[in-house]
């Protein structure tokens, strides 16, 4: 059975029934899009902090923005080339489209692993430091992690009844263990491995014991019901006033009595028969102390803390939070010290001469691109600049590639091991670390996506839609219309997320 109207147009609308249908579905688009940059500009109106200027990598986005025009005509070109029947043409203007496609989307993916590579910490004052976590032998990024070390013991927590934490040792202990696990003494005194089933055997062991135990308080509850039940029938019969109160206490301690299910929680040690060395991210702990290293299953190592440290690659200070920037926390003499405090002021002062000097009448407290310039410091050598070269290029807190050395001897920046007590916050940039990245990765992301749809509808077109090639062109370039004018609103949503994003 034919599909009525693929080909040839509707009488009443003069169109075929796919275009219809792709403008209906763009307009949900619109509406979906429209909202999106709408709760972008009154989240950046509104913002409480220094807004991003200028923090994304502008000639990657000015790369994509022309590939995604050059696909914009190549499409047109393709569709074209099909009703003329040329179909040589046809298949190298559709290549070239999806081609193009490729190239946005490798493009988007080496933006997105630079930003998921840099860091921003927070100071305690408000100072914010961006950087690289340093490199190990083979050249992969050493994350922030926790270390404890001589721990003997870990307390499980196994949950009678049903709680969203319950002790998983295998799946949230054992894998930050440094070394070889050792053995581990269990409650019935062997001592054997920590595993899938030993933990197994433990955790059916500890329900066992459980269950006793809520027999025994059911049967304390029961027990105390029949006792009050009998001093009330006792008041009744001697005629008491109390005893309708008595009777109803019996009562009440009876329906808790057929009610109570509270299944309780076992507490279990295990004793390792080595000391214990442990390292794990903060993300993958719960929390921890000079002693105790609680995991995400509840479970407590006992133990000494060896380091929480941080450590740092700093390629610049942001010190717009802070409300007297020279004396911003960064330039402690414990991290950066005064050769760079000096550098900072000698930079922050050039900026607002020159500022005053090129716009006389504007006031330098409403600039952001002047707050940008003069409070935040690039960091482009281990050590402080000379008098008078602290104002060179700058590249503010931008997301970008490690330089080739990064991490080694040769490091481009300063390292900071920076104490816990100094720091309250640590991410990449990501969508935690502020509104401006979370929208970010938003608007990117979903229009990565219908990038992907897109570019995989026009390479079916072209690959795997042969036959319709052959004997039905004129429908094919119909569908091909279809997808471009598809494409063609993945182009004209990025020519608005490009400034948006990346220029403003």
């Amino acid at each position: 059975m034919d599909i009525p109207y693929t080909v040839h147009a509707r009488p009443d609308t003069g169109l075929y029934n796919a275009k219809i249908g792709i403008w209906l579905f763009l307009a949900s688009e619109v509406m979906l899009f429209g909202g999106l940059f709408s709760a972008y500009i009154f989240l950046r109106v509104g913002a409480d902090y220094p807004w991003p200027v200028h923090d994304l990598n502008v000639t990657l986005g000015f790369v994509n923005t022309v590939v995604l025009i050059a696909s914009s005509v190549t499409v047109v070109m393709a569709w074209a080339m099909l009703k003329m029947r040329k179909f040589g043409w046809y298949r190298i203007n559709m290549g070239v489209t999806v081609a193009c496609a490729a190239i946005f989307m490798i493009n988007k993916s080496l933006e997105y692993k630079a930003k998921f590579e840099h860091y921003a910490v927070k100071l305690t004052d408000g100072t914010i430091l961006t950087g690289h976590m340093p490199k190990d032998a083979n050249d992969e990024f050493i994350p922030y992690q926790v270390k404890f070390d001589n721990v003997t013991e870990l307390e499980l927590t196994i949950a009678g009844s049903n709680k969203a934490v319950d002790a998983g040792p295998v799946e949230h202990v054992l894998p930050f263990i440094q070394g070889t696990a050792p053995k581990f003494k269990f409650p019935s005194g062997t001592e054997q491995e920590l595993n899938d089933k030993t933990f197994g055997e433990l955790h059916a062991s500890a329900m066992e014991q459980a269950q006793k135990l809520l027999a025994e308080k059911k049967k304390e509850l029961f027990e105390a019901a029949r006792q009050a039940q009998e001093l009330a029938d006792s008041l009744k019969a001697s005629g008491d006033s109390k005893a309708a109160y008595a009777q109803q206490v019996a009562d009440e301690k009876l329906r808790a009595a057929k009610i109570y299910n509270v299944v309780p929680d076992t507490k279990v040690k295990l004793v390792a028969s080595a000391p214990i060395k442990f390292a794990a991210k903060p993300s993958e702990i719960f929390n921890y102390t000079e002693n105790q290293l609680v995991f995400r299953d509840g479970t407590a190592a006992n133990g000494k803390l060896a380091d929480d440290k941080l450590t740092i690659e700093v390629d610049a200070i942001d010190a717009r939070g802070v409300a007297v920037s020279e004396k911003s926390l960064a330039f402690d003499h414990r991290y950066l010290g005064e050769g760079w405090q000096k550098a900072f002021v000698e930079n922050r002062e050039h900026h607002i001469a020159k500022f005053e000097k090129d716009f006389p009448d504007r006031d330098k407290s409403r600039s952001a691109t002047l707050q940008k310039e003069s409070l935040i410091l690039p960091l482009n050598s281990p050590e402080a600049p000379k008098a008078g070269e602290a104002h060179g290029d700058k590249h503010g807190a931008e997301a970008h590639a490690p330089s080739e050395g990064h991490g080694g001897a040769h490091a481009h920046h300063p390292t900071l091991v920076l104490e816990k007590k100094d720091f309250t916050f640590f991410s990449n940039f990501t969508p935690k670390l502020n509104t401006y990245y979370a929208i970010y990765f938003t608007l990117t992301g979903l229009h990565g996506l219908h990038v992907v749809a897109g570019a995989g509808v026009l390479f079916y077109f072209l690959v795997f839609d042969g036959k319709r090639l052959r004997q039905d062109p004129e429908h094919l370039a119909n569908r091909v219309e279809v997808g471009g004018l598809f494409w063609h609103f993945v182009d004209l949503v990025w020519i608005f997320l490009f400034p948006l994003l990346y220029l403003l």
